[in-house]
C-alpha cells in the first residue's frame, strides 16, 4: 500500500476527509476503515475544527466494502466491530458533517453518506445497496439508514438493489441538495460551511444530541418533555450562550474561537 487510503486536510475551521482508492472505486479495505476512524476521531478532538467534510477521490464517492481478498496490509483484529465503529462514530460525531458526494455511493458508501448531517450530491451520482445480489445483507449500515429512511423505503432499496438517482433522492428527501456540476458542488458545500461556522460549536453539538434524544424518546411524551427542559436549562446558563446573547445585544459578530469542541472550556452540557 504505497498511497494513503484516506487523506486529511484542514483549512481554517474545516477538515476534509477524502476516501483515496480511486482505482478501486474507493472501496473500503480493512486498513482504510481503520484510517478513517482514526482520522475522524482526530478531527473531532481538534478544537480548531468546526465542520467536517467527507468526500471521495475520483469517479466514485464509495463503492462499499472491498470484497476481494486482502493479504498485503494489516487490518483490525475485529473488522466487523471496526466497520461498525466507522458508521457510528460518524453518525454520532458532535460536529456538523457534510457528505460531498462526488459520485455514486454503493453499500457501505451509502452508510457513510447517511452518517453525515448534510448531503450535497453531484447530479450524476446515485445510491444503491446491491448486497442482496451477492447473497449478502446491508446489516452494518442499517443502523444509520433505517431510522432515517423508514421501513418501507429501506426494504424497497435493500431488497431490490435498485439505483436511486440524485434527483430521486432529493425528491424522496434524504439529500440536502443536488448540484448542477462539479463547480456548483463545491460552491454548495461552501454555502453550508459558511452557515455552520457562524454558529456556536457547543450549541451545534447539543442540537445534534437533542434531536437524537427526542427521536429515540418519540413514544414517551413525558421523557421527551423532561429531556427538553433539562437541555434548555443547561444551555441557557452556559458560557457559550452568554457570549452569543451578548454579541447579539451588542450587534456584534460572535467569536467562537474560544469555544472549539475538544477544548477544556467547552465540555458537553447535555
Amino acid at each position: 500500500m504505497s498511497e494513503k487510503e484516506v487523506l486529511y486536510a484542514r483549512q481554517g475551521a474545516v477538515a476534509t476527509v477524502t476516501l483515496n482508492r480511486p482505482k478501486r472505486g474507493n472501496a473500503l479495505s480493512g486498513p482504510m476503515v481503520s484510517q478513517f476512524v482514526q482520522i475522524l476521531q482526530s478531527a473531532i478532538d481538534d478544537p480548531a475544527v468546526r465542520v467536517i467534510v467527507v468526500t471521495g477521490n475520483g469517479k466514485y464517492f464509495c463503492t462499499g466494502m472491498d470484497l476481494t481478498p486482502q493479504d498485503d496490509s494489516p487490518s483490525a483484529s475485529d473488522p466487523v466491530a471496526q466497520t461498525q465503529a466507522m458508521f457510528t462514530t460518524l453518525a454520532r460525531c458532535p460536529k456538523p458533517t457534510i457528505a460531498r458526494m462526488n459520485g455514486p455511493a454503493l453499500g457501505g458508501g451509502v452508510g457513510i453518506v447517511f452518517g453525515c448531517n448534510f448531503r450535497i450530491v453531484h447530479p450524476n451520482a446515485y445510491f444503491s445497496m446491491p448486497e442482496v445480489h451477492r447473497g449478502l445483507i446491508p446489516a452494518l449500515i442499517s443502523e444509520v439508514i433505517v431510522p432515517q429512511l423508514g421501513a418501507f423505503r429501506s426494504k424497497q432499496y435493500m431488497l431490490s438493489g435498485e439505483r436511486v438517482s440524485a434527483q430521486e433522492a432529493y425528491r424522496v428527501g434524504f439529500v440536502t441538495a443536488v448540484a448542477e456540476d462539479e463547480d456548483t458542488l463545491d460552491k454548495k458545500v461552501k454555502e453550508y460551511v459558511d452557515l455552520l461556522v457562524q454558529s456556536g460549536p457547543g450549541a451545534m453539538r447539543d442540537v445534534k444530541q437533542l434531536v437524537d434524544a427526542v427521536d429515540l424518546r418519540g413514544g414517551d411524551d413525558k421523557a421527551v418533555a423532561s429531556y427538553v427542559r433539562e437541555a434548555f436549562g443547561k444551555m441557557i446558563t452556559s458560557e457559550e450562550a452568554a457570549h452569543g446573547i451578548g454579541a447579539f445585544a451588542s450587534r456584534e459578530k460572535p467569536n467562537w474561537d474560544e469555544f472549539g469542541l475538544g477544548s477544556e472550556k467547552l465540555k458537553s452540557k447535555l
